[in-house]
């Protein structure tokens, strides 16, 4: 006789449940935390002497208007020749490493043991690393995740709720003593013609053209700058940093500009950990000159907006002196949103945009002043565009 039991349908349907999954949503663009899921802020572990202790510490739903402050980017898995992190895991024990060395970066004990690793994400700044991982708990596989602040680059304290900027009354925030630097000499025919080839030449010739730069203008900071690029792009890692520290050294004026370009540089990003490359770059020290300060963390600065109270506002600076602002107000189903397109330039403790009416010549009544000030243990940007539009951006990591 065959004996057939009846099964409940709840039981069926939890007997084909999936492992209940934490997701990984990103890390924020102007703070530490990241975010897991759609609505738990957490902040990551900090790495001393390549170790972490504890578990992160984390506030559960969070509200939209909160998680929108933190301006979270997209997660940057760590797959492929590019990556630059792995993580292993043996028993409690999961340690992250260099993917290209296989150096141990940050060694972390959890507390229940550890199935596997499903996934390691790094911030685009590669300060922060995050790793999803499996663990059996009250009989169930689940998928956590554990975050790691590798290298500290704020000095916050650890409030879960970002603090909304606001304008101090005190005067603004001077710059630190910058180096002395020295303009560029006048670029003669010969040297004009030469960095006219390099821009041109293919990737397999443009290591010998920017050298042939060098050679008539031994200090040139772009041909500097391209010289380290194609070493790091050839795997001649100590060649590409002393490259980068010889351009750290140089007087030219335009010498930070390419500095900072190389921050963000594709080319670099197998070594951007490195803490030589950081040291020469300049990544893990407070800015020294008005342009480190608004190109720092790749040029991007935002406000978030508030219905009917304050606009969202997103303003770009670009290495060439361009800029782009958008200006976005909602307020009761009315939307307004208004780009605009002009230039950049220092000035004193802070910048000038230039921002002309499309099909205009530039004047100026177009041009709208922006003071560096104190925001924690950042920089913010007041603009005043005119007696109706002033606004306050923090930095965006790229």
């Amino acid at each position: 006789m065959v004996m057939r039991i009846a099964i409940p349908a709840a039981a069926l349907l939890l007997a084909v449940t999936p492992a209940v999954a934490d997701t990984f949503g990103g890390f924020s663009g102007v703070d530490t935390p990241y975010l897991v899921n759609r609505d738990r802020v957490c902040y990551p572990l900090e790495v001393k002497d390549g170790k972490a202790t504890g578990a992160s510490t984390c506030e559960k739903e969070v509200t939209a208007d909160v998680i929108a402050k933190l301006s979270i980017k997209d997660p940057i898995a760590q797959r492929g020749p590019k990556a630059t992190f792995a993580a292993t895991a043996s028993g409690k024990m999961l340690t992250v490493t260099k993917k290209a060395s296989g150096d141990p970066v940050v060694v972390w004990n959890a507390i229940d043991p550890i199935g596997k690793v499903v996934e390691v994400y790094a911030s685009q700044y590669e300060d922060r690393v995050a790793v999803a991982y499996t663990t059996r708990r009250l009989g169930k596989e689940v998928t956590d995740v554990v975050a790691f602040e590798l290298i500290k680059t704020t000095g916050r304290d650890k409030p879960i709720t970002p603090a909304t900027p606001t304008t101090p009354t005190t005067a603004t925030n001077p710059t630190p003593t910058a180096p002395a630097t020295t303009p560029a000499p006048p670029v003669d025919a010969k040297l004009a013609k030469a960095i006219e080839a390099a821009q041109k030449a293919p990737a397999k010739k443009a290591l010998a053209a920017w050298q042939a730069v060098l050679a008539i203008d031994k200090d040139h900071s772009e041909a500097q700058y391209r010289v380290a690029a194609a070493k790091a792009g050839a795997k001649q890692t100590a060649d590409a940093i002393a490259a980068l520290e010889t351009l750290a050294k140089s007087t030219r004026a335009d010498a930070i500009d390419w500095l900072v370009e190389a921050r963000f540089d594709k080319a670099f990003a197998a070594i951007r950990a490195d803490a030589k490359f950081r040291a020469a770059v300049g990544l893990d020290r407070k800015a020294q000159t008005p342009y480190e300060r608004i190109m720092g963390f790749g040029g991007t600065w935002e406000q978030t907006g508030t219905s009917c109270e304050s606009p969202e506002v997103k303003l770009t600076v670009n290495r060439d002196r361009t800029a782009k602002l958008r200006v976005k107000t909602v307020c009761r189903g009315s939307v307004f949103d208004q780009p605009f397109k002009g230039t950049w330039r220092i000035e004193q403790d802070g910048i000038v945009l230039t921002l002309p009416t499309k099909g205009k010549a530039a004047s100026v009544k177009d041009e709208a002043p922006c003071v560096f000030e104190k925001h924690g243990d950042e920089d913010a940007l007041r603009c005043t565009l005119d007696r109706d539009l002033e606004f306050t951006v923090l930095p965006t990591r790229r």
